[in-house]
């Protein structure tokens, strides 16, 4: 009983467990590279051998990280390894990330369980799609910006040459200020950020003295002049405000691309619940000034795809996750809500499980991390039921440290 109560309290171990279980999934996929992963997979293997080539099709910056996987390997997946690496880091990097961010260990591990029952952030790892990476190095920034490093510059101007869609933190970076204090010198935000632009802006001028022009993403089609002049704005719009709240979807910009995947990729509940902590501040945040970064940037999160000719559902991952970040205000509020967010996230790996079923050769393992997430839920009602008893009560409950900058 001793040892069931510690694994019900203790924070880090819940951390520790999801890690686990999200290894435990991920073992029951097979490898099957698809499209771009060759495009990337050339790339480093000339990098191996001294030639940068920006003629390649893609945004390159995990094919410069995976390159030592390479080396080590010299294996023809390797960025395929490389970004199952990262997957598997992303349930402790997300608790890093967010509970720093929030200065709050319980906001940490609601984010560190949501970001486990999140299937479609991890499994594109095995067909060789850089998400895994780019969101590490999300969490990588924030973390690190959060904890006020002249470092912050390293992991998001990376991201940007992988997804360009990380520019979305800037205005959370230059607002979100929770001790308001002066950051100055290399630690100012500005600075950061000037940093970190200096990285994409060598890549495109080294990109167009190559070729004379910058290819967009894997999409050798579309250039600098075409990317943002999309005919499907008002369609995108739409379509974004449909996906975020559907469990199931319709794709109908494109019937015929209609699939399990086309769907918000966290729960609708959350989506929800992080736009309501957004309009009605004073109930969840100590600071305005962090409501607005996080509104500004959700924002500029959003508005990014919708102007672009091919909207990818996976595109919208920068806007759902700073949405998730702003939900778990609502959850540490009101935290009857958790069950219900819970409950609703189980559809992501049912619709990942019919999504990679064939491409991956998925086994019945996959579901061991959804099951292992209902078991820690279980036990930690047990050991606190007194809490749980409070909760269904309506009693006030002690409000978190006064270094946290959620307000309940």
């Amino acid at each position: 009983m001793h040892i069931l109560r510690t694994i019900g309290r203790s924070i880090p171990l819940h951390v520790v467990i999801l890690s686990v279980a999200i290894l435990i999934s991920l073992s029951s996929a097979t490898i099957h590279p698809l499209d771009d992963h060759f495009q990337y997979q050339r790339f480093i293997e000339l990098l191996a051998q001294g030639t940068v080539d920006l003629s390649i099709p893609g945004f390159h910056g995990s094919s410069f990280l995976a390159l030592p996987m390479y080396l080590l390997t010299g294996s023809e997946l390797s960025n395929i390894y490389f970004q199952i690496l990262c997957a598997a880091l992303l349930v402790p990097a997300g608790y890093i990330a967010v509970s720093t961010l929030l200065r709050d260990k319980v906001a940490g591990v609601l984010f560190a369980y949501i970001m486990a029952m999140s299937p479609f952030f991890f499994f594109l790892a095995f067909r060789g799609f850089t998400f895994p990476s780019f969101t590490l190095l999300v969490f990588l920034a924030i973390a690190l910006f959060a904890r006020r490093s002249v470092f912050v510059w390293i992991p998001l101007g990376i991201s940007f040459l992988i997804k360009p869609f990380s520019i979305a933190l800037a205005p959370l970076f230059l607002l979100w200020n929770p001790l308001q204090e002066k950051k100055s010198g290399w630690r100012s935000p500005w600075v950061q950020l000037a940093l970190a632009l200096v990285l994409p802006a060598v890549y495109i001028i080294v990109e167009y003295s190559q070729i004379g022009r910058i290819i967009v993403g894997a999409h050798p089609h579309i250039d600098q002049t075409s990317v943002f002049f999309s005919g499907r704005i008002f369609l995108n719009i739409a379509h974004g405000i449909q996906m975020l709240f559907s469990i199931h979807n319709y794709y109908f910009p494109d019937p015929a691309l209609t699939g399990p995947g086309n769907l918000v990729h966290s729960s609708p509940i959350l989506i929800f619940l992080g736009i309501c902590t957004l309009l009605y501040p004073k109930l969840f945040w100590r600071n305005m000034r962090q409501v607005w970064g996080l509104r500004l940037s959700i924002f500029m999160a959003y508005f990014l795809v919708v102007l672009l000719d091919h909207m990818d559902h996976f595109y919208m991952e920068m806007t759902v996750l700073l949405l998730v970040i702003a939900s778990i205000a609502a959850l540490r509020k009101f935290p009857l809500l958790i069950p219900l967010a819970l409950a609703t996230l189980h559809f992501q790996w049912l619709y990942a499980y019919l999504n990679f079923r064939e491409v991956f050769s998925v086994t019945p393992v996959f579901f061991v991390t959804p099951l292992v997430v209902d078991i820690l839920f279980i036990m930690w009602c047990a050991c606190e039921w007194r809490t749980v008893q409070t909760y269904i009560s309506g009693e006030p409950c002690a409000p978190p440290k006064d270094s946290s900058v959620l307000l309940t």
